[in-house]
């Protein structure tokens, strides 16, 4: 607490947006004050079971990923915060209605940024609504988790401890492997890389605890997503091509409504083939904002998949071409 109150001014000064940094200091130290240890919760007999034993299972995604990944935690995850809500942060990406060039934010420490975070929903919405006022489209959605970098112990929260196993490891593993490199102002690089390397620490997750039947699951699951982020990133594709043409104005608005409707066609086809999914992308409104939040995450993990394999699969040799990249 102490040390988040010295960041303050150096915070505020930074930035003309003064609200925003004093809701972002308020809500990590209403995060950091909620902390308790894991091991005493665990120890606890009021402790609800079905909570026991998740964090019993972040103990042991923790040491495998210290043991095996490369990845030790530096302390993270060995605390737990109940936030009383649905979402840690609210998270809001833009871009202009005639461009795929992403809305940057600046940050201090972690640099540029193409998303704004909020811990109060409503918050969020007042910005995006300010965006759209000034003629940005816009996509806002709940995220349960995201890294300090670091800079503090984060803790496991009520916002994602509830999830499958399959689904805690993967978030557990991205988020350490955000601990372990960050690369200043390069949002593709490290969520790409973070994406990367959960994937095939969940892989090495369940061969290793002699879940054969999960590992068939999950890589069903990542072809498909593959299948969605070839449709997608070529839609992105198409439409930057469009937008940086000649054309008028006019011209590219219905350029653009005719690849949101073969989108929107080609991932109908997919949920045919695979008997169900993609309903958001199907039935909710696409826009420019909405594509990036996707590409942001997707775009790079072909990169750090093939780089993973290069290694041999061997993690601590990943790391060291990782910082090469890094630097």
């Amino acid at each position: 607490m102490r040390l988040l109150l010295a960041l303050l001014p150096l915070l505020l000064a930074s930035c003309s947006t003064i609200q925003f940094y004093t809701q972002a200091v308020a809500g990590q130290a209403d995060v950091m004050i909620r902390r308790q240890p894991v091991s005493r919760l665990a120890a606890d007999a009021s402790t609800d079971e079905k909570l026991r034993k998740k964090l019993e299972l972040t103990t042991r995604l923790l040491a495998f990923a210290r043991d095996h990944l490369d990845m030790p935690s530096g302390g993270a995850y060995e605390m737990y915060a109940d936030l009383q809500r649905p979402h840690l942060v609210w998270v809001i990406h833009a871009a202009p209605e005639l461009s795929m060039e992403a809305k940057q934010w600046w940050y201090p420490v972690i640099g540029k940024q193409s998303y704004r975070g909020y811990f109060n929903e409503a918050d969020a919405n007042a910005e995006q609504a300010k965006l759209h006022r000034q003629g940005y489209e816009t996509w806002c959605d709940g995220i349960d988790a995201y890294s300090t970098l670091g800079m503090f112990r984060d803790p496991l929260l009520n916002t994602f401890i509830d999830r499958d196993e399959l689904e805690l490891a993967e978030l557990i593993f991205h988020e350490l492997s955000h601990r372990r490199y960050h690369v200043t102002g390069d949002t593709k690089f490290n969520e790409g890389m973070a994406e990367a390397v959960a994937r095939e620490s969940v892989r090495r997750w369940f061969t290793a605890n002699g879940r054969p039947d999960i590992v068939a699951y999950y890589e069903q699951r990542l072809r498909r997503l593959a299948q969605a982020r070839t449709a997608i990133s070529t839609t992105s594709e198409r439409l930057k091509t469009i937008y940086d043409s000649d054309a008028g104005d006019a011209v590219k608005r219905q350029r653009k409504a005719r690849e949101y409707a073969r989108l929107k066609t080609e991932l109908r086809s997919l949920r045919g083939q695979w008997g169900g999914g993609l309903t958001s992308w199907i039935n909710d409104p696409i826009n420019n904002a909405r594509l990036n939040s996707f590409t942001t995450y997707e775009d790079q993990v072909p990169r750090f998949t093939k780089l993973l394999h290069d290694c041999h699969g061997d993690f601590p040799t990943f790391w060291t071409e990782v910082r090469k990249l890094k630097k």
